[in-house]
């Protein structure tokens, strides 16, 4: 039987990159966004997915001519800078997008997938496993975006729904262009293609694996912060304020 998955964000990055692995595998793909991809998709609606009107006129249009077999929940934006100075509006506009959007079109499309004993997937990052300095905005919004999935997951543990979490580290999609914020970030290494997530994404979809990290590498990043976290505070603080002055001074 042909399946159907829904992206949020998919116009770009690491939507575009899970939209095209799911329709090589053979899914209808139906993409939200503000704006159209450029690649082809089964069916496409535009919204601002912080606007909650929106969002539910185009999840009653999906819902009238699409079954939705999985949920991927990918959108989302970044915010670089300090809780002293971050504007509560930007943060607002982060949570709805990061977060509230998520939890919205869960609740929208939840009845059909569990009729059709389907997958939700939330795309969070390792944001939501470590606390980075002057990140904190979009850590607490991924922080909250974890908890939701794993407590969705214990409450549909009877309804046969795979709930999938994606722990994302770097991967290089332009990410940082696009965040919030008057900081700008250190240089992180080791950055993965969104090719590769994509193949790990739906492996893990397939295998019904409740969290995956990606890249792997990120396990020891999370284990270190954990374990050392007086070091980890001095690390993580000094590599983001030698990265300001660097650049002030050039």
């Amino acid at each position: 039987m042909e399946k159907t998955v829904l992206i949020t964000g998919i116009s770009k990055g690491l939507g575009k990159a899970l939209a095209v692995k799911f329709k090589k595998e053979g899914f209808n793909v139906i993409g939200i966004s503000r704006s159209k991809p450029d690649f082809p998709v089964d069916d496409f609606y535009s919204a601002d997915l912080t606007d909650f009107s929106q969002v539910e006129k185009v999840s009653r249009e999906i819902l009238k001519d699409w079954n939705i077999d999985i949920l991927i929940n990918n959108a989302g934006v970044g915010i670089y800078e300090s809780w002293e100075d971050m504007s509560i509006n930007d943060l607002k506009k982060v949570f709805d997008l990061n977060f509230f959007s998520a939890i919205y079109l869960t609740k929208i499309f939840l009845p059909e997938i569990k009729k059709r004993k389907g997958s939700i997937i939330n795309v969070s990052s390792v944001a939501g496993k470590v606390y980075i300095p002057y990140m904190g905005g979009y850590c607490a919004s991924k922080y909250a975006l974890n908890a939701f999935s794993d407590s969705l997951r214990a409450e549909l543990i009877e309804d046969d729904v795979h709930v999938l979490n994606l722990i994302v580290g770097r991967i290089n999609t332009g990410f940082s262009e696009r965040a919030l914020g008057s900081k700008k970030p250190p240089s992180t290494p080791f950055g993965s293609s969104p090719e590769k997530f994509a193949d790990a994404v739906y492996r893990a979809y397939v295998k019904k694996k409740r969290e995956i990290i990606f890249p792997r590498w990120y396990r020891f990043f999370i284990w270190f912060s954990k374990a050392f976290p007086s070091i980890y505070d001095r690390l993580s603080y000094k590599k983001w304020n030698d990265h300001s002055l660097s650049k002030t001074s050039r």
